[in-house]
């Protein structure tokens, strides 16, 4: 990366080009921090390393920086894996909520054929006996309170899987802001 605060040596050239070389600090590997001078030409071949300007960090620095890479790069993974974990349970879930809600709009289309069905039993059957009438009424009056009741039950069932749903999504928004957070602490470290 370029550095802007960068003193010393003003003027060199490129070995092959014969350009003025830039002024850059590695960013990565066993050698960030260190001031170095490069090639400036963006297209085509590029000769590469001018010149380090600083000298190479003593043996317990490179290593240093090297384990911090490799934390770097070893969080990077677990957090793309984690990511693609929390991916798929999501979609689980959303397959899961899926075939829930089929089921239960099967489950009223099933009471409604029931209730009109009966509703056509009862108007073929009519007979002019009171008694026989009430108690149709009262069955189908029953049978309507339970199918009723199925329904409740069901759309409780659907809440509560709803409710579920949305705690695995915010559980997964957490884990993936904790792991940001444990990013930008790395992060911080690499920038001091």
């Amino acid at each position: 990366m370029d550095d802007s605060e960068f003193e010393g040596k003003d003027y060199v050239l490129c070995h092959e080009h014969r350009k003025r070389a830039e002024r850059l600090v590695a960013f990565e590997g066993i050698h960030t921090g260190r001031r170095f001078l490069a090639c400036a030409v963006k297209d085509g071949k590029n000769c590469g390393l001018v010149e380090w300007v600083d000298p190479s960090w003593p043996a317990t620095m490179e290593n240093a920086l090297s384990k911090l890479w490799d934390m770097y790069e070893e969080s990077k993974r677990n957090r793309t894996e984690d990511n693609l974990m929390n991916s798929f349970a999501v979609h689980n879930l959303t397959q899961e909520k899926i075939k829930l809600q089929a089921s239960y709009d099967k489950l009223v289309g099933d009471v409604q054929a029931i209730l009109d069905e009966n509703e056509r039993r009862a108007q073929m059957e009519r007979k002019p006996d009171e008694s026989k009438l009430q108690e149709k009424y009262d069955m189908v009056k029953n049978l309507t309170v339970s199918q009723a009741s199925v329904i409740r039950n069901m759309k409780l069932k659907l809440v509560e899987e709803k409710t579920k749903l949305q705690a695995h999504i915010d559980e997964i928004e957490k884990v993936m802001e904790q792991t940001k957070d444990k990013l930008n602490g790395i992060k911080a470290i690499l920038d001091e």
